[in-house]
């Protein structure tokens, strides 16, 4: 069953050099107790995607154009009245930011910013709200709860800082969150740490889960389904252990190929060469093709359309759909160009 179903999302950002194209006609869906990754470099659209889908974009400057929908259960959120929106949002489906020191209040202890969103989520007050923060700080793995309910940002680690921020997206209690780069600013160990926390709540309390990185790698450790984003469109689409052993779009397999190894020390990063495009100019044809070594004529004209692959799952009768923007792969078949 679907959690959050969004068809064809348009994204505009309005500039001084132009009209940032962000999110240019996305689709995307979460199921039920479901984990997607949304991949990419900087640059992308993915944080926009977000913003978009929480209606978190700032007044004035960005735009959800006629015709985009988000669904969550069914219900429209684009164009919903502000005030129902906002019992959604922290709700129903909250989100975790990738730098806490700018979500987090530098002068207000953990324990009442915490204690806050539980009485306006929960409804709860006085010491049943006590109870339910120290709860939920403990449920992140903060040692010492009462103690650190009491501490003030500056005064927790990076990684303690992360932790609070995910005990208050769950002060809601949501079906679906939405964490955006949520371990960039943080060293290996405690990565692995808030990898690990955010996969155990997501599967311990069936909740649909959005994580959006631009490290393939972090997101596989999570995620049962990635979406490759590159020019504010999806290129690419499918379950996690397809993607990351058999890679079909030029730009899902320069991901790869651009991550270092630990594993393998043989194995040098190969960078994807040039940046990616501003959004007020993407370029005409596929969006990738000028950073690609596989580009075909055709690739700087027409714009290929998500091509539908459909794979044969190894040892079983049971079929998986994946999708592809790319004209190599239309012209083969759907095979690895």
């Amino acid at each position: 069953m679907s959690l959050l179903e969004v068809r064809g999302l348009r994204t505009h950002l309005h500039r001084a050099g132009g009209t940032a194209r962000a999110v240019d006609g996305v689709d995307l869906e979460i199921r039920e107790g479901e984990a997607v990754g949304l991949v990419g470099e900087s640059g992308c659209g993915k944080t926009i995607l977000a913003l978009s889908i929480l209606g978190l974009l700032p007044e004035g400057v960005a735009e959800i154009l006629p015709g985009s929908s988000v669904r969550l259960r069914g219900e429209e959120l684009v164009g919903m009245d502000p005030r129902r929106l906002r019992e959604i949002r922290g709700g129903t489906v909250s989100m975790v930011f990738q730098e806490p020191m700018t979500s987090l209040n530098p002068v207000v202890t953990i324990g009442s910013q915490i204690r806050e969103a539980v009485e306006l989520h929960q409804g709860r007050r006085g010491r049943p709200a006590r109870e339910e923060t120290l709860r939920l700080l403990g449920e992140v793995g903060i040692p010492d709860p009462d103690l650190r309910a009491r501490a003030y940002p500056h005064q927790l680690s990076g990684g303690m800082r992360q932790r609070v921020m995910v005990a208050m997206a769950l002060a809601g209690e949501p079906s679906l969150l939405l964490a955006d780069e949520p371990t960039t600013a943080l060293d290996v160990t405690i990565q692995l740490q808030i990898l690990e926390l955010l996969k155990d709540l997501q599967e311990r309390k069936g909740m649909g889960l959005l994580l959006i990185s631009h490290d393939l790698g972090v997101v596989a450790r999570v995620c049962q389904r990635l979406v490759v984003l590159y020019g504010g469109r999806v290129v690419e689409e499918g379950p996690t252990r397809q993607m990351l052993t058999d890679p079909r779009h030029p730009y899902t397999r320069g991901l790869l190929g651009s991550r270092l190894s630990i594993r393998d020390r043989r194995h040098r990063a190969r960078p994807i060469p040039g940046e990616v495009p501003e959004a007020t100019s993407w370029p005409v044809g596929c969006r990738f093709h000028p950073r690609c070594g596989d580009a075909l004529e055709q690739c700087g004209s027409l714009e290929p359309e998500l091509f539908p692959l459909t794979l044969l799952q190894r040892g079983t009768d049971a079929r998986e759909e994946r999708r592809a923007r790319c004209w190599l792969l239309q012209e083969k078949g759907g095979r690895e160009p």
